[in-house]
């Protein structure tokens, strides 16, 4: 065990977390993220108490706010933020050459940065739902029974947040190494995921083709365990979502690993 936390990928993970962890910018998306549960916390209107209704007040409220506003625009934008940031900044920089220099293989690199962002945002969206779920069983009086029976919708809206945020963070990579400025490769990347949003669902060939966007299998997802709400106008299988989401993760982290090990990085 004490081998593992020696080795090269350990030791860029640690590094790069707590980097992003300390930095301004994580903060100050943190205030965003934060935003909705703060409000919950000043209103949060019950409607009567016990465990039925604390997980439906729960589920409708992330059916709500998952796709509109942690998923939606706004978190899509704060993930591409600091996911362009990993490699570009490195590139830009020069110190890429650096890090490449030691014992450490560029695929190790790739995925011990990706992990780490994966890592950061988890932290920044799991603790504005961790927020509601706690104080969820003080507002609808049900103690510690209620947070035990509200923790797998708490641990469903973290999986499906993280499956959504790992797309994108692929994504803004796979753009980063081939725009190497983290504010100018955010701004395509965030070009790129806002056109598709928008461009997708006005296919005339495509049958259904808002089942292609993001908001829409974000809620396909949550139907594997949301069961207060009804998500029954969403059609699709969570699991064929989420197996569709890793595979268009993978694909996106490849390329930008193959045209990594195509460049010359002078010293």
């Amino acid at each position: 065990m004490n081998a593992f936390f020696e080795t090269g990928f350990w030791v860029v993970f640690e590094s790069e977390l707590r980097r992003i962890l300390r930095s301004r910018r994580f903060k100050i998306l943190f205030v965003v993220t934060l935003f909705p549960s703060l409000i919950y916390l000043l209103s949060p209107n019950p409607a009567g108490d016990g465990i039925n209704p604390m997980l439906k007040a729960f589920e409708a409220m992330m059916l709500n706010l998952l796709p509109n506003y942690w998923l939606g625009i706004i978190g899509q934008l704060i993930a591409i933020i600091l996911m362009c940031d990993l490699l570009a900044s490195e590139m830009e920089g020069g110190t890429i050459r650096l890090l490449l220099a030691k014992p450490l293989r560029l695929s190790t690199l790739i995925a011990s940065k990706f992990l780490a962002g994966i890592s950061a945002l988890a932290v920044l969206f799991g603790v504005p739902y961790a927020t509601v779920w706690l104080y969820n069983p003080v507002v609808y009086k049900t103690g510690l029974d209620g947070l035990w029976k509200g923790l797998p919708d708490l641990l469903l809206v973290l999986g499906v947040s993280v499956l959504i945020l790992a797309l994108l963070g692929a994504l803004s990579m796979f753009i980063s190494v081939i725009i190497n400025r983290p504010l100018y490769a955010s701004l395509a990347t965030f070009g790129v995921v806002f056109i598709l949003q928008f461009l997708v669902p006005q296919i005339p060939y495509l049958q259904n083709a808002e089942r292609y966007t993001l908001t829409y299998q974000t809620a396909v997802l949550l139907k594997a365990g949301f069961d207060k709400v009804n998500i029954s106008s969403f059609v699709g299988v969570p699991s064929h979502s989420a197996i569709a989401l890793v595979a268009l993760t993978t694909a996106m982290l490849l390329p930008a690993w193959a045209i990594l090990v195509r460049r010359d990085f002078p010293d």
